[in-house]
């Protein structure tokens, strides 16, 4: 298993989550003007991981895109352009996420078949996270996105950083993987400020998420091991003591 900012290189099998594209379209829709430059972004990040890893298949976990009522003219436009460029590198699979309700036409047009509730293959189950799954007992690892984990730390002058972050622990006995957003207008769920209960994962809402190692995701520090999340808790109250 190979981690890196922003997904996982399983066997041959390079997974990444919640694309969200069209975000600024649909952000639009709501009143709030954003450029136009998540999409190339993410697409230079997807094809560079192709380069350097050289998967045969590349998944798309769920959320490909992200207004849930529609396919707005940019989902249309960025998701045929993106499925185009990644199928001449490597084969694509996509799971279904909870924001892909009108993603099939835009699939069947260039022939791409989307798996729901999961994708099974080599003893990987990938779901996107939304929906509460029976886990098949030959399963070696779960895959999952949805919840955007991160976490937010404040430095010695009290400024606050949110980073993305990997969570890797247990469910019902299986080995799962959480890993964080591609999508950089999705930042995320902070770890550190809710409680399991409010999680937006019916997975994580009942798996024991404290002792689930933490993994840092970002592009300058890597990929960095902080350990399990009760020890981050209990690390960042102290630094909150000593600040105020």
């Amino acid at each position: 298993m190979k981690l890196f900012p922003f997904g996982a290189l399983l066997n041959d099998i390079l997974v990444i989550a919640d694309l969200h594209l069209g975000y600024e379209d649909a952000l639009r829709e709501r009143g709030v003007e954003l450029p136009y430059e998540q999409y190339g972004w993410v697409k230079r990040e997807i094809i560079s991981y192709i380069e350097e890893y050289s998967p045969e298949v590349l998944v798309l976990n769920g959320d490909v895109k992200h207004e849930f009522s529609g396919a707005l003219s940019q989902e249309w436009r960025e998701v045929i352009d993106l499925l185009r460029t990644l199928k001449d590198l490597v084969k694509v699979e996509v799971v279904r996420g909870n924001h892909d309700n009108f993603l099939i036409p835009i699939l069947k047009r260039e022939g791409v078949e989307i798996s729901s509730p999961y994708l099974k293959v080599q003893g990987l189950l990938i779901t996107h996270g939304h929906l509460d799954i029976l886990i098949p007992d030959d399963v070696e690892l779960i895959v999952m996105g949805h919840e955007h984990p991160a976490i937010t730390m404040r430095d010695e002058i009290g400024a606050s950083h949110k980073f993305k972050v990997f969570m890797e622990g247990e469910y019902m006995g299986f080995r799962l993987l959480v890993i964080p957003a591609i999508s950089p207008l999705a930042p995320g769920t902070d770890l550190l400020s809710v409680s399991r209960r409010d999680l937006l994962s019916p997975i994580l809402r009942k798996a024991d998420i404290e002792n689930f190692n933490i993994r840092v995701a970002d592009k300058e520090i890597g990929v960095e091991d902080l350990g399990p999340l009760r020890a981050i808790r209990r690390a960042a109250r102290i630094i909150s003591d000593s600040i105020s």
